[in-house]
């Protein structure tokens, strides 16, 4: 692999996928589960760069913006924002990474993106999707149609789900997996900083930036 550094990562592929970009790190999960710190062993991607963990391990916090209530896996401040991790490593299962695209679960990148709208709704902070497979982490940057997408659908969701409260994180994935895979083709996700611009039912964001550069700024 690539040497890492403190102000640039090394991504092995990127691909537009569901109206989110997503970037792919692949490592061998046999060196890096043996990592002693568990910060390590989830972000293997940012060694030797040293995120704080809002939380211990195992331990979920509650994020709640809108109608929406997520408990990620685990949350890091990493520079100016933060990080939010989804974490599938547990099925065990290898991504090629000449194939990947075809084996990444959409309804997982789209819930590491949901869980990280929550994140950076509460905190109001530039907040990263990561999702950890057992072989690899991808970044996942929504596009601004693929955001409003998402935000706009926290209400219809509750109503679809007959729910009287919040929806989760996986309610609202699977409401909007469908609508991602009709947008157009080849929409590009942005990098620049969270703003207040969008029009939606949540106005915090109209993209999330790069780990690179949150860790820059």
């Amino acid at each position: 692999m690539n040497a890492r550094s403190e102000s640039a990562l090394f991504w092995d592929d990127e691909q537009a996928l569901l109206g989110l970009q997503v970037r792919a790190f692949f490592f061998d999960p046999a060196i890096v589960d043996a990592r002693g710190d568990w910060v390590d062993r989830a972000l293997p991607v940012l060694a030797p760069t040293r995120p704080t963990p809002l939380h211990a391990p195992g331990e979920r916090g509650q994020y709640a913006i809108s109608e929406l209530l997520a408990h990620p896996d685990a949350v890091f401040e990493h520079g100016n924002g933060l990080l939010c991790l989804t974490d599938r490593s547990e099925d065990r299962r290898d991504h090629d990474p000449s194939a990947w695209t075809r084996q990444v679960r959409g309804d997982a990148l789209v819930q590491a993106v949901v869980a990280a709208i929550a994140v950076a709704g509460q905190r109001q902070l530039p907040t990263v999707a990561l999702l950890r497979c057992h072989n690899a982490l991808y970044q996942i940057d929504p596009s601004p149609a693929a955001l409003e997408c998402i935000a706009t659908s926290i209400v219809p969701a509750q109503r679809y789900c007959g729910q009287t409260g919040p929806v989760s994180v996986q309610q609202l994935a699977a409401y909007c997996e469908p609508r991602l895979r009709g947008l157009p083709a080849g929409a590009a996700a942005s990098t620049v900083a969270l703003t207040t611009g969008v029009q939606c039912d949540i106005a915090f964001a109209d993209t999330t930036p790069s780990v690179a550069g949150i860790a820059e700024s």
